[in-house]
C-alpha cells in the first residue's frame, strides 16, 4: 500500500478557504481510502490513478460552487493538467468518475445506455466529493486520464473548458445563413467564440458570429478570438436587438443573462451557465444544464426529440397535472399524476425501457418544470432521462421562459465535452491554440495564494486564472 500525505486548501459553504491535511492510502489495483484531518473521508474502489497536479484553472462553476447542491468543504478544481509521479508524462483528466471511466466489469444502466457522464452514482472531480486539482494530488479514474504531451502546459489547462464549449456547438449546430450571438465574453463565452470560429472554418458553414457583453472593454478581445462583430450592451439596448439572432449561446453566468438571451433569439437559446441561482421561478436550471435536458414547445415533432446520433426512440412520458396528452402522444406510454407519484412510479421498476427515467416530461407551469427536474429535495435525480426533454404547453404567461417556448422556440443545454475531439482540433490548428492560450490566460499564481487568487478570478477583467503547482513541496510518501 502506498500513502501520500499533503496539505491543501478546502472551499467552505461560507465562501472561505481553510487548510486541511489529506492522506491517500491504497493503490490503483486495490482501491484508495481518502483520509481528511485524521478521519476516513472517502473510499474509492479499484481503477483510480494517482496523479501529481501541474496546473488547474479556476472555472465559473468553482466560483459559484457554494450555490451547487454538492457537499462542502471540498478541494475544488477540475480543469487539471497533471503528471504521473512514477511514470512521468503530461495528462489531462476528464472529470466524471463513472463505471466506464474506472473500467468496472459491471456498468450501471446509464453507462450501458451510452450515458456514462450521467451515471447517478458518479462523483465529479473537484465538484462532487472527489478531491480536485487545487490540491497537489488527485485520484483520477484510469480511463479518464488522457496523454497531453503534444500540447504546451497552459494550452492543456484549457482542454476541459474548451471541450465543453465545443460540445455546445455540436449540440446546437449552426445552420447555413444563421446569425449567431454569444452572450457574455468571459471565460466560457470566449471559448465558445473560439469553438464556433474553428467549427465554422472546418465545416465550411456560412454563418455570422456576434459577441455581446456589458462594457468591460471586451470588443477587441472578442474580435481577436474570431467574432465578426462585437456589441457593447451598455451602449446598445438589448431591445434594439430583439429576435435579431437565430441562435444565442448564453455564457453570461447570471439570471439576467438568460432574460437577455430569450429576448434576442428567434429560434434557440443554448444555456451553458451553471450559476445555481433561481430564474423566472425555476430553481433547477443549473441541474437542467448538468443533466443536458432540453426545454421544448409541445408539438408532434418535439415528442420524437432525441440527440443527434442517438439510436433510440422515445417510449415513455410523464404528464404533470396541469398538462395534457393528445393524439400526438398516443404512441407513448404516458404516466399522469403528481410529481411525488411519478417519482414513486420510477422507483417501482415498472417503467418500460432500459433507464429508470421517463424519456420526456410534459408540463404547463414553471413549478411543474422545476418538479420534473428535481422531484425530491433529498435526491439529485430528474424524472426525465439525461439528454431527454421537457415539453411545455400553454402561453399567455408573465413568465419569459414559458412565453419563449409558447412561441415555438427552444432551449438546449450541454455540459462536458469530448476531450479527444477538443485536443484533435487544437493539435490540428496550432495557431488557434496559441491565440486561445495567449488571449484567455490572464493571471496565474501558486497554490499557497489560492484564497487571494480565487477572489481575483471574480474580477471583471479576469478570464482564465491558473493555479500552478510547480512551486509546491513534494508531499510525504510512505509505503507499507
Amino acid at each position: 500500500m502506498t500513502r501520500f500525505t499533503f496539505d491543501a486548501h478546502e472551499y467552505n459553504r461560507d465562501d472561505t478557504f481553510s487548510r486541511a491535511r489529506y492522506e491517500f492510502q491504497g493503490s490503483e489495483e486495490e482501491g484508495w481510502v481518502v483520509v481528511r484531518n485524521g478521519e476516513n473521508h472517502l473510499s474509492l474502489g479499484p481503477g483510480h490513478r494517482l496523479l501529481r497536479v501541474l496546473a488547474c484553472g479556476i472555472c465559473s462553476t468553482d466560483i459559484a460552487r457554494r450555490f451547487l447542491p454538492f457537499p462542502l468543504p471540498q478541494i475544488l478544481g477540475h480543469e487539471v493538467v497533471a503528471t504521473d509521479p512514477d511514470r512521468g508524462g503530461q495528462y489531462v483528466a476528464e472529470i466524471n468518475d463513472t463505471c466506464v471511466a474506472r473500467g468496472d466489469i459491471h456498468p450501471d444502466p446509464f453507462c450501458r445506455a451510452g450515458l456514462p457522464t450521467h451515471c447517478p452514482e458518479r462523483m465529479v472531480l473537484g465538484i462532487d466529493r472527489l478531491p480536485g486539482g487545487f490540491g497537489p494530488f488527485i485520484l483520477a479514474p484510469v480511463h479518464a486520464v488522457i496523454p497531453a504531451d503534444t500540447l504546451p502546459l497552459r494550452t492543456a489547462a484549457l482542454v476541459e473548458p474548451f471541450a465543453a464549449a465545443l460540445h455546445a456547438v455540436h449540440v446546437s449546430r449552426p445552420q447555413k445563413g444563421d446569425r449567431i450571438a454569444v452572450l457574455g465574453v468571459g471565460r466560457l463565452g470566449s471559448l465558445i467564440i473560439i469553438a464556433l470560429s474553428a467549427w465554422r472554418k472546418s465545416s465550411g458553414t456560412d454563418c455570422s458570429l456576434t459577441a455581446l457583453d456589458l462594457g468591460r472593454g471586451r470588443r477587441k478581445h472578442a474580435l481577436s478570438l474570431g467574432a465578426d462583430e462585437a456589441v457593447d450592451l451598455d451602449t446598445v439596448s438589448s431591445n434594439r436587438l430583439k429576435e435579431e439572432f437565430d441562435l444565442v449561446f448564453d455564457a453570461s453566468g447570471s439570471p439576467s443573462g438568460l432574460a437577455t438571451a430569450l429576448l434576442l433569439a428567434r429560434r434557440e437559446v443554448h444555456l451553458k451557465s451553471t450559476h445555481g441561482q433561481p430564474c423566472f421561478g425555476l430553481r433547477h436550471l443549473t441541474e437542467m444544464v448538468v443533466d443536458e435536458i432540453a426545454l421544448l414547445p409541445y408539438s408532434g415533432d418535439s415528442l420524437s426529440f432525441k440527440w443527434e446520433n442517438e439510436h433510440r426512440s422515445n417510449r415513455t412520458a410523464y404528464c404533470a397535472p396541469g398538462a395534457r396528452t393528445d393524439e400526438a402522444a398516443r404512441g407513448l406510454t404516458a404516466f399522469a399524476g403528481s410529481i411525488t407519484e411519478a417519482a414513486a412510479h420510477l422507483s417501482s421498476g415498472n417503467l418500460p425501457g432500459n433507464l429508470p427515467r421517463f424519456d420526456l416530461g410534459i408540463a404547463s407551469t414553471a413549478e411543474e418544470i422545476d418538479g420534473i427536474l428535481r422531484p425530491l429535495p433529498s435526491d439529485e435525480n430528474s424524472l426525465v432521462r439525461p439528454r431527454g426533454a421537457i415539453l411545455v404547453q400553454g402561453g399567455n404567461s408573465d413568465n419569459p421562459v414559458l412565453n419563449f417556448l409558447a412561441s415555438g422556440r427552444r432551449i438546449r443545454t450541454s455540459r462536458c465535452g469530448d476531450f479527444h475531439q477538443a485536443m484533435a482540433l487544437l493539435e490540428g490548428q496550432p495557431a488557434l491554440a496559441e491565440i486561445m492560450t495567449e488571449r484567455l490566460i490572464t493571471h496565474e499564481a501558486g497554490e499557497a495564494d489560492l484564497p487571494r487568487t480565487f477572489a481575483k478570478a471574480r474580477e471583471a477583467d479576469m478570464l482564465k486564472v491558473l493555479i500552478i503547482h510547480d512551486d509546491q513541496p513534494t508531499p510525504a510518501r510512505m509505503s507499507g
